[in-house]
Parts: structure tokens; sequence; C-alpha cells
């Protein structure tokens, strides 16, 4: 307007632009006089005066502008069927479309104001999802925007089954009338979980068929549309046809104990599906599921009336009949073991019989089973444990019932347990002759029923029933090994023990005997005999003191020996000292001996006289090296060490021979401690031989054993 405005003042008379020349001066108008003329007058716009590309602002005319950004606040609408939707304004920038249109039609009921673009109605048939383009336009442009609009049916709201359950029978006609529906009409109908195998979920929501399976489901049933579906549940109950008649054939059943049977029913009417019979039948026998009775009857037993039940879904039916068990007779009776060799506390846990035919009502036995065993009434199994001894005994079996019995036997025989080892407080015993003697055994185990002994005990002697060797030897016996038996049933069991019988007088004689007055030589020294099998063989007047042994011996272990009071009477000094000397050696060492003479003890010129009694010489023997000898000659003052000791000891104990001769008086002048020190008595107390320091004459009288 301002624009217009100015250009008509610039076309009023008297206006001229700056560039023009100079002119007369404006008439003045008098607008009073001439209201019409120019410049005496406002010019007013209206909307009339726009033009078809203009749009009236109110004072002036303006250039139209196109719309854009058409929108309508939904890209996807979903509409029900008879059901008004919400009716859709469009919004959009620029000036107002003067034309409206659809691409496609829109649904039926569902319409656009051609002048507001609003979009509305209610939607009258069902209408698939399409996509609709909505295009607003005015003089300057066009705009558009599009809505996907799809147009269900009204859904299913409820279905009711009546009744909401269906009870049919297998193979026979069953049906359900179409359920009462409210909202849309159903589509499709179907079961979840499928119906049973017969029947048919119609289009209408109707079931109808004949079951083929007896059973009892739960289902849902749905009836649905494109707008929604609805639910209902259905339980369905198929049953059999019910059983008609039953009977076994026969009214009465006897049979044998143990005798395979098998009883069929004969039954009408539906499938059965389950068996029941009261009471319970006899232990054996057992219904199966197909109603036969079959099995073998373990027990006897008179007429028991049983009911028999077939039922299934559809109904039940019985059967009444009797059954008698009788018995069989007992045959083939025997056990596994029937012979029963035992030792005492031998355990038989169970030894079960076998046998055909009945069972056994009742067991006997005779004579009775032996103490300690038992037969068990119901299974007739023998079982216990040995406690007494017997020899063979022979036992007959019965087993027994009302048909008949057989009898088996059966032996046994208890044995003591096989003795256990037996002992003695020594392994070597020495006793004396004519004096009461008593070797008690160490036992403890099964009883013994006898003793044994080889080879035969010294006269006087004997072994009594607790193994116990007793009794008064009467004469002497050399040491002997012993072998020792003590038996039972169960076996034996042996040790030995060496024993020997000492008579030291008949030694005393025997070393004596037609001996008279000898002279030895020599000053001797005493020597004591001071062990339990020591003894005295000659006296000779004491230097200080009455008479003194000058000559002793010993039973040391198993070996014998002989002291002489000074170390040059060992080889004798005269023809009765000789004799008496060689006579030493015997009874030392034995007939035909294997004799040796110590190393350095001077004694080796007495070689040819032991020869000539037939010994065997060794000569220069030391106590390291004794084997191959019966004994040794050798001095009571030697120089041998602890160890030299014991072999000698050891040697004699075990059975060899020791003479030695030697005095101590001398000894004594220039040492101390005879007891300890003195060579000879290191093995005083093994050997009860001891050489004292004082001295004596060298006669000696060997007429009389010494007392």
């Amino acid at each position: 307007m301002l624009a217009i405005a100015l250009s008509l003042l610039m076309l009023t008379p008297g206006c001229t632009s700056p560039s023009d020349s100079p002119a007369e001066a404006p008439q003045v108008t008098d607008c009073e006089e001439n209201p019409s003329s120019l410049g005496c007058f406002d010019e007013v716009v209206s909307e009339g005066d726009c033009s078809s590309h203009q749009v009236f602002s109110g004072d002036y005319c303006r250039t139209m502008i196109k719309p854009e950004l058409l929108a309508f606040g939904e890209s996807h609408l979903s509409l029900t069927m008879g059901s008004e939707m919400q009716p859709l304004t469009p919004s959009f920038v620029g000036d107002a479309p003067s034309s409206w249109s659809v691409n496609p039609h829109l649904p039926d009921g569902i319409s656009i104001d051609l002048e507001s673009g609003v979009i509305s109605g209610t939607p009258s048939s069902e209408a698939p999802s399409r996509t609709y383009t909505i295009i607003a336009s005015n003089f300057a442009g066009i705009a558009s925007d599009s809505i996907e609009i799809t147009v269900l049916p009204v859904s299913v709201q409820s279905i009711e089954l009546l009744p909401d359950y269906l009870h049919c029978t297998v193979n026979e006609v069953c049906e359900l009338p179409t359920p009462i529906i409210s909202g849309g009409s159903p589509d499709e109908w179907r079961s979840n979980p499928p119906l049973p195998q017969g029947l048919v979920l119609g289009s209408n929501g109707s079931i109808s068929g004949s079951p083929t399976r007896v059973g009892d489901s739960n289902h849902t049933i749905t009836a649905s549309n494109n707008g929604g579906s609805s639910s209902a549940e259905l339980r369905v109950i198929v049953i059999h046809s019910p059983p008609h008649s039953l009977h076994y054939g026969s009214l009465d059943f006897v049979f044998s104990i143990g005798q395979p049977l098998a009883i069929s029913p004969i039954i009408s009417g539906g499938l059965v599906s389950s068996w029941n019979v009261q009471p319970a039948l006899p232990q054996g026998l057992s219904m199966g599921p197909t109603g036969v009775i079959s099995g073998s009857p373990d027990y006897l037993q008179g007429p028991v009336s049983y009911t028999v039940t077939a039922e299934n879904s559809g109904g039940s039916v019985e059967s009444t009949f009797f059954l008698e068990v009788l018995d069989l007779p007992i045959w083939e009776l025997e056990y596994s073991s029937s012979i029963f060799d035992l030792s005492m506390g031998d355990e038989i846990e169970s030894v079960h019989a076998t046998w055909s035919g009945g069972n056994p009502t009742s067991w006997q036995v005779a004579p009775p089973l032996p103490v300690g065993f038992s037969l068990n009434q119901v299974n007739g199994a023998i079982s216990g444990t040995a406690s007494e001894l017997q020899g063979w005994t022979n036992h007959t079996i019965w087993a027994n019932n009302s048909g008949g019995g057989d009898s088996t036997d059966v032996s046994f025989k208890v044995i003591s347990l096989p003795p256990e080892s037996i002992s003695w407080e020594l392994s070597e015993f020495a006793l004396p002759s004519n004096q009461t003697a008593s070797i008690a055994s160490s036992y403890s185990g099964p009883g013994i029923e006898t003793w044994e002994i080889s080879p035969s005990l010294p006269i006087g002697l004997q072994i009594s029933e607790d193994g116990t060797i007793e009794g008064t030897p009467l004469t002497r016996s050399e040491w002997i090994e012993y072998t020792v038996w003590a038996n039972n049933t169960g076996g034996s069991v042996s040790n030995s023990v060496w024993i020997a019988v000492h008579d030291l007088f008949a030694d005393q004689t025997d070393l004596l005997r037609g001996m008279g007055q000898t002279s030895w030589g020599g000053w001797p020294s005493p020597v004591l005999p001071i062990g339990e099998w020591s003894f005295p063989i000659g006296f000779a007047e004491g230097g200080y003191t009455a008479d003194i042994p000058v000559i002793s011996a010993s039973h040391v272990g198993k070996g014998r020996m002989i002291g002489y009071g000074h170390e040059g009477w060992v080889t004798g000094n005269g023809d009765a000292e000789t004799e008496f000397s060689l006579r030493a050696v015997e009874w030392v060492c034995g007939k035909d001996a294997d004799v040796g003479l110590a190393y350095g003890a001077g004694y080796d010129g007495f070689q040819d006289e032991l020869e000539a009694e037939g010994h065997t010489v060794k000569l220069s023997v030391s106590p390291d090296n004794l084997t191959g000898i019966d004994c040794l000659l050798d001095e009571f003052w030697n120089g041998h060490d602890d160890q030299d000791n014991e072999h000698i000891v050891e040697f004699l104990e075990s059975g060899g021979g020791l003479i030695m001769g030697g005095h101590a008086w001398y000894w004594s002048y220039s040492n101390t401690d005879l007891s300890h020190n003195y060579p000879g008595n290191k093995i005083a107390q093994k050997t009860g031989l001891f050489v004292s320091h004082d001295w004596g004459y060298n006669d000696v009288d060997l007429s009389d054993p010494p007392h």
C-alpha cells in the first residue's frame, strides 16, 4: 500500500522529480469544491481486488504461498466396522488448500471434508490394510501425506459351550451343539490340544464323531476372526463300552501244589481295563492283565471262594468260583553236602535240602544231629557249630507232607582243631639220677588227646597225659634230643627237647675204677667244684689246710670238663698217672676222639699216648678255631682273651670236652683278685671249676670216690 501511495503522490500535479527544471508554481486544488480530485481522498483495497494467485491480508493482497508439510498425526490406522473413528484434522505450513483429494478411495463409510480436509466417518465394511494418499492444493502448489488404514470386522467377544463337557463311549456317535457366540462372527474354529481321535470340530463350532480311544482330556476351543478371538474350556471324557458277562468255564477248580496252571476268562462286551480278585489268590498264583490266572500254587488249601471283577470305565461284571490246592508227595530229597568231616568250632551256616514234588510240611531227623547242630523245621536246612568231639555218626532226615515223604542220610564227624605249638622253659634239661624230676611243657591250644616221645626216655621217666616229663631216672643217660608229639583227632604238632641224666657218683666210679695211690710231681692248687654238676675226683694234703680237691670234673651244658691243680698233670707223671690221664681223656672226649692240643700249652709230647689209645690228635689248636675236634687240652693259666673264653664256653655247652691244668698259688704272688683276673677262673661260673690260690702236695689218693 505504501508503494502505491508513493506512486500516486508522484503523479500528483505540482510534484516533480528533483531533476526537473524549474516550472511554474503548482495550482492548489480546492478539495471541498472538487473532492474527487486527485489527492483529495485515500484509496481502499478489498479482498475482491486480489487475483486468484493472491491472498487478501486485510488491507492489501499478497502472493499466495503453496501448502507444505501436510500431516494428519497418524501413519497407521486400524478401525473396526460399525465403530466411528476419531476424526483426523490436517496440519500444514503455507496458505490453505483450496481443494482436497484421496487416492484410492477411502474405505466405505469414511470420507474427507473437501474444504477442511478432515477425515471422519464410521467404516461399514471390512477392508484390508492399504495406504491412502491425501493431496491438498491451492494455486501456488500442492502437498500430500499417506496413511495406512485397516478396517477389521467386529471381534468375537465370547463363546459359551453348552454344556462345557462331552461324555462319549468308544466307537459310538458323540455330539456337542454350536456354542453361543457374542460379538463378530468367527471365521475359524480350533481346539488345543486336538480333539480325541474320531471327533471333529465343525466350521460352526459344533463337535461330532465317534471316538476310538478311552481318555479324559481338557481342550481349549477358540473362535476367531480378523478382529479377535475368544475361547472356552471343554472336557472330553471317553469311556469303554461296559463288559456284559464273565465266567471261567467252571465253578470248581482242584490243583496239586506246585502244578503249573492257567485259567482263562470268557468275557463279552467292552474291553476290560482292570481285573481284580478277592480274596488274594494262593501264593504262587497271579492274575495277569487279561484276567488269566496262572502260576503254580505254593501252599495247600481247602476249597476257597474267589470273586473276579472285570472292570472298565463303562462298568464292571463279576464271576465267582472255588479253588482247592492239594499236596504232592515228596521225592528225590537230598542235601548239597551230606558228609560233614568237621573240626571243633567249625560252623555250618546253612546247608539246604533240595527235592522234587510237593513242599514238606514237617521235618524229622533220627538219631538227633550232633551237639551244636539243628534241623530247620521250616526249610530243612542244617546249621550249627561243632562243639563236641565224636566219631562218624549217620543220621536220617525225613521231609513229610500229607501226600507222602522222602528221606536221605547225612554223616557227621567232629575232630579237634590241630594242636598248636608246644615248648618248654629251656631247650636242655640235665636231671640228677635217682631223684624225682618234672619237666612241664608250655601249651595253650586245642585239647591234646595223646602225647608221644621218641626215642624212649631214660628208665624211670615217662610223659604224662598233660605232656609233663616226670619220674625218677634210675641210670645215667647221655645228652639225647627227644622229639615230643602232641596229638588229637585234628592232627599233631611236635618239638624237640634235650635231656641228660647225670649220676656224679657213677662218673667218679668210672674215672677211679682200679686206681690207687698216685704221685704227680709239682705242687698243685685246689680245683674247687662249685657248679651244680661239678664233683671232686682226687684229694691231696693241703699246704696249710686239710685235704683239698686237686682233681675235679664237671658237666657243662652238653659237654664235660676235668681240671687238674697243676698243668703238668694233664699228661700224667708215671704209669698210673698216665693211665688216669688217658681215662680222663676218654671220659671227657669219648672213644676214638679227635683231640686238640692247645697252642703253647706244652702238651704236644702227649700225642703218642693219645694216638695209641685210638684218638686222632690235632696240634696247636686255638680257641678261635675249635671245629673238627671233640675236645681240647689246655692250661688254666693261659693268655686267652674274653672272646677266646666265649668260644671255649660255647664249645663246651654244645657238647665239646675240655681238660685244663694249672696252679694259681704262684700267680697270686704277683697278681690280685684271683676270682676275676686268674685266666682259668674267668669262665668258672660257666664251667663250675674254680682254681684256688692255696697249694697242696702231689700225692693223690685215687683209690675211692670222694664225697
